[in-house]
């Protein structure tokens, strides 16, 4: 299997298991974080205080994945977010730095 879309994999898996400390090593110091639904995040840090919040605002929150695709150094695939509030779907792209390190998310809903 290819590492990028394992690594993909596994922080949609720590997602749904809302371990931010399975997800903070994934990512680099310098990683940003674009989505509609929680804005702009920027650094670690900033990355990290968002989930914590966003899940223990949504604590039933699970994302279901699928189509992963390999494109040069990211990894893209469609997404159903299922929250109280209900259902969507949406396309998600992680960026890799030469590390293998998550450098770049970009959610789209």
């Amino acid at each position: 299997m290819d590492e990028l879309i394992a690594t993909a994999e596994d922080y949609v898996a720590a997602s749904n298991a809302h371990d931010i400390a399975r997800i903070r090593p994934m990512l680099a110091a310098d990683c940003s974080y674009r989505s509609a639904g929680v804005g702009q995040h920027d650094g670690t840090d900033a990355i990290m205080a968002m989930m914590q919040s966003f899940f223990a605002a949504n604590p039933d929150v699970h994302w279901d994945a699928r189509n992963y695709q390999r494109q040069a150094n990211r990894v893209v695939f469609d997404f159903r977010i299922t929250l109280a509030s209900g259902t969507s779907s949406g396309r998600e792209e992680i960026h890799f730095n030469e590390a293998g390190k998550i450098s770049r998310i970009v959610v789209q809903r």
